[in-house]
């Protein structure tokens, strides 16, 4: 496999988790029970009750939330690119 292109592979990364903060903001509108469950138990039982009733979802809130996981992920893609690159090839 030759090299990956880190740049596709960040905005590919980065549009995916933005889109997974969507899907997790409207799960939790429309199911918020069912979501802090889901999560508890994805995290190994922890218990994050408390954390729903003390943040409140607001627009704002959810658009900074898919903005800033975007950019996260489109940093990761970054990074994971450049470093597979170097492994896969043995050099820059």
């Amino acid at each position: 496999m030759g090299k990956l292109s880190v740049l596709s592979v960040g905005i590919a990364l980065g549009v995916t988790s933005a889109l997974m903060s969507m899907l997790c903001a409207l799960a939790f509108a429309i199911w918020p029970d069912a979501t802090v469950y889901f999560f508890g138990a994805f995290m190994h039982g922890l218990d994050f009750s408390a954390v729903r009733l003390a943040a409140q979802m607001s627009p704002g809130r959810v658009l900074y939330g898919v903005v800033g996981l975007g950019v996260v992920g489109l940093v990761a893609g970054v990074i994971y690119a450049s470093i597979y690159n170097v492994v896969a090839t043995g050099r820059r």
